[in-house]
């Protein structure tokens, strides 16, 4: 197998301790993919017309006992439903279902592999799906007839007029989840408050790596990865008392919005966003009138 390509953010969750650990796991992929799905009965009439990518967690370099091994087979339009009808005629897949295969390594690692046409990915990523530009921001090119790693690089880093739509959405719908608190702040109504106050995090969260040049992951990473860049860290320090903030009565009784901990939180996050886009010289009008761009 040709040697595997990495990503613009390949790797970054991956700590010194875990090196040597998620090496020895990536080889074990590499012959994994080799053996197992290059070499499947099923799918060896189709190996030329295939790309193979390693996405998810073990992409991003974690290497615990949770997370499990993605693996992508990206394929030629027409084989698409060959590539199906055959796993569904073994019986390995259901009828009319979407492709998805367990695996399980010599390790003892755990995982799966699923199918896709190229024309869906270049479709998603021309549209500016973030789903896909984020898995063409870190995943690993294992095995790459469809020439991916040509297509990943159109779109990745991310176009500019792409990176200002995504960091446009992130802070108008901050600012529009703050504005949704004033209510419930002053009727001390604990459920929307919650729901709100961890919204607007997590938007903060995603502006900021979005300011980065990056596209945001999945909720589940959104932390670590902020935890990565320099605007994200200064969001994760300014919320350092937001687990606290959860668990006091105080912060879901009625008040004035001006003395609620999450509306003053949210009021520091856009102190360090707008402080971030001025910085790189980023004065557009839907950082101040926000509410007029909403349905954009």
């Amino acid at each position: 197998m040709d040697m595997m390509m990495k990503s613009v953010l390949s790797d970054i969750l991956l700590t010194p301790d875990k090196l040597l650990l998620h090496r020895e796991l990536l080889e074990e992929i590499g012959k994994f993919i080799t053996q197992e799905i290059l070499n499947h009965p099923l799918l060896q009439e189709d190996r030329q017309r295939v790309s193979i990518i390693l996405d998810g967690s073990t992409a991003l370099g974690v290497v615990d006992g949770q997370s499990d091994v993605d693996i992508i087979i990206i394929c030629e339009d027409e084989s698409y439903n060959s590539i199906n009808h055959r796993f569904e005629e073994a019986g390995l897949i259901p009828e009319h279902s979407s492709f998805f295969m367990d695996l399980r390594l010599p390790s003892g690692k755990t995982g799966h592999y699923t199918l896709h046409k190229i024309s869906d990915i270049k479709e998603a990523l021309m549209s500016g799906d973030m789903e896909w530009l984020w898995n063409a921001s870190v995943s690993y090119i294992y095995y790459d007839l469809l020439e991916l790693k040509s297509l990943f690089h159109s779109y990745v880093p991310l176009q500019p007029e792409v990176l200002m739509k995504f960091r446009k959405n992130s802070y108008i719908q901050l600012r529009s989840y703050a504005r949704s608190l004033d209510n419930p702040v002053v009727r001390g109504d604990a459920f929307p408050i919650l729901f709100l106050a961890v919204s607007l995090f997590k938007e903060a969260l995603r502006c900021a790596i979005t300011i980065e040049g990056y596209p945001y992951p999945y909720d589940k990473w959104l932390v670590p990865v902020a935890q990565q860049t320099v605007v994200g860290r200064k969001i994760l320090e300014c919320a350092g008392d937001f687990w606290s903030y959860l668990r006091e009565d105080e912060s879901f009784a009625p008040m004035y919005q001006e003395d609620n901990n999450f509306v003053k939180m949210e009021k520091q996050f856009r102190k360090i966003l707008l402080e971030e886009f001025r910085l790189r010289e980023i004065d557009e009008p839907w950082l101040i009138e926000w509410w007029k761009f909403l349905e954009e």
